[in-house]
Parts: C-alpha cells; sequence; structure tokens
C-alpha cells in the first residue's frame, strides 16, 4: 500500500518541484467593459478589450474623435476620422495614457486568483467629443481570470487537489474497512 501511494504523490512531487516561470505576473490580467456612451452619437462605437486602459474605438461619423484626459488642464487626445471608402474600416485599438483613472490599477490578491471568477476592480469615466457633440463614456475595469496564468495554475491544482483526496479515498477506503475487521476480530479474540 505504501508503494501505491509513493506512486501516486510522486509524480505531483515532481510537477510541483518545477520552476515556474517568473514573468507570468507580468501580462496584465485585465479587460476594460464600456457600459455606456452618453448620449449616443451615430457612427461612433466604443467598447472594451483586453488590457485596463483599452478601448476599440470605431469611428464612422465623420468628424474627428477628441478624449479628454484627467489633467488639469485636461489634455485632448485626437483620434482622426479614417479616410472614406465602401468598406468599413475595422475600429482602432486605443491604448489610454496620460492622467486617466484606469492608469493605477490595484494589484490582484490570492483570494481572487483562488476563486477564478472576473471582479470589477475599478469603475470609471471619461469625456469626449466627436464633432460639436460633448459625451460621457462609463466604463469598469475588471480582472479577468482567463488572461491570468496565476489563476489558471490556481484552478488546475484546486482541480488536481480535489481529485488527488477523491483518489486516496477511493484507494484507502477497503485499506481501512480491512484493518477495522481486523481490528474488531481481535478484540472479539482478546475478548473470548
Amino acid at each position: 500500500m505504501k508503494r501505491l501511494l509513493l506512486a501516486c504523490l510522486l509524480p505531483a512531487l515532481v510537477t510541483l518541484s518545477q520552476p515556474v516561470d517568473a514573468a507570468a505576473d507580468d501580462a496584465l490580467p485585465f479587460r476594460t467593459v464600456v457600459d455606456a456612451i452618453v448620449p449616443p452619437s451615430h457612427g461612433l462605437t466604443i467598447s472594451g478589450s483586453a488590457g485596463g486602459c483599452d478601448l476599440l474605438l470605431g469611428n464612422q461619423s465623420g468628424q474627428d474623435v477628441i478624449l479628454f484626459d484627467m489633467s488639469k488642464p485636461p489634455k485632448a487626445n485626437r483620434f482622426p476620422t479614417p479616410p472614406a471608402s465602401n468598406n468599413a474600416r475595422p475600429p482602432l485599438a486605443v491604448h489610454l495614457t496620460g492622467a486617466w483613472p484606469c492608469v493605477t490599477l490595484p494589484t490582484i490578491g490570492e483570494d481572487q486568483r483562488w476563486n477564478h471568477q472576473p471582479a470589477t476592480v475599478l469603475i470609471w469615466s471619461l469625456q469626449g467629443q466627436v464633432g460639436a457633440l460633448a459625451f460621457q463614456l462609463k466604463a469598469h475595469t475588471e480582472y479577468d481570470p482567463s488572461l491570468d496564468p496565476a489563476s489558471q495554475w490556481m484552478l488546475y491544482l484546486r482541480v488536481g487537489g480535489g481529485l488527488l483526496i477523491a483518489l486516496a479515498a477511493l484507494l484507502s477506503g477497503p485499506w481501512l474497512l480491512s484493518r477495522r475487521r481486523e481490528i474488531l476480530q481481535r478484540r472479539e479474540a482478546n475478548a473470548a
């Protein structure tokens, strides 16, 4: 029985003793989600993407889009309208740099990684303008465990640990029952 237990635990010990890539935590496990654009503008679509301060800007309005950051006075970031064509242009990937609320994001705790559930870490908004129409974009940044390698390892560790416990209970159950019978038989023999 000891050899069987050693044979079951040896692969797990070898796997856990392997070095883990230190660069895994350098990836940003965040996703930007755009909640609303108030008021909506015809031809302007802004959606979120992977990253804490990243947007996809689709501009079919024929006018330049300006996003204002939070500095005093606000700095304007201009995104010119794409040239007119018959085909729709793909959205422009925008990474917001400067004084934005989403530039500094909180660190992810082990509880969030262990739970393996998306969690909102920051709710923010920004001011913008398309042509003469001023708008406000409301968005939030959420932790996305599918983008976090450490969270994936936590999930695998949790599933593997559960399987190991189930396997140990399955293998040790018959052995414990036979030991119980032996002990009860010895007690009966000693009592008689």
